[in-house]
């Protein structure tokens, strides 16, 4: 059973592996490809189940993008300005808090 209301106002929507991750706020779920089943109910962001790793860091809510490389395994959260990976589990940031552009994150933007 879901406490937030996720019929609007979502942040950032994922599609990866078996399903689609939902974001709003601090929460996060995940339902099957046809979206008719949860695969993971409503749970923090910072849960065991999804990104312990973002614990403490202005990631942990209010997502404005994610996207998962499948070529590293990392997922990467984007946030105003700024950018953070995870590792594949979510448990260890791979690629510490840096600027989108102007600061490491994607290079070519630099230009």
């Amino acid at each position: 059973m879901t406490t937030q209301d996720f019929t609007n106002d979502i942040d950032t929507v994922l599609c990866v592996g078996d399903g689609y991750w939902f974001f709003k706020g601090n929460k996060c779920l995940k339902t099957n490809m046809a979206g008719d089943k949860f695969l993971v109910d409503e749970i923090d962001i910072t849960a065991s189940r999804a990104w312990p790793a973002l614990a403490g860091t202005p990631f942990e809510r209010d997502l404005d993008a994610i996207t998962f490389s499948t070529e590293s395994g990392y997922y990467w959260f984007l946030k105003g300005d700024l950018c953070i990976a995870t590792n594949g589990n979510g448990d260890q940031i791979v690629c510490s808090q840096r600027k989108i552009a102007g600061g490491g994150g994607w290079p070519v933007l630099d230009q």
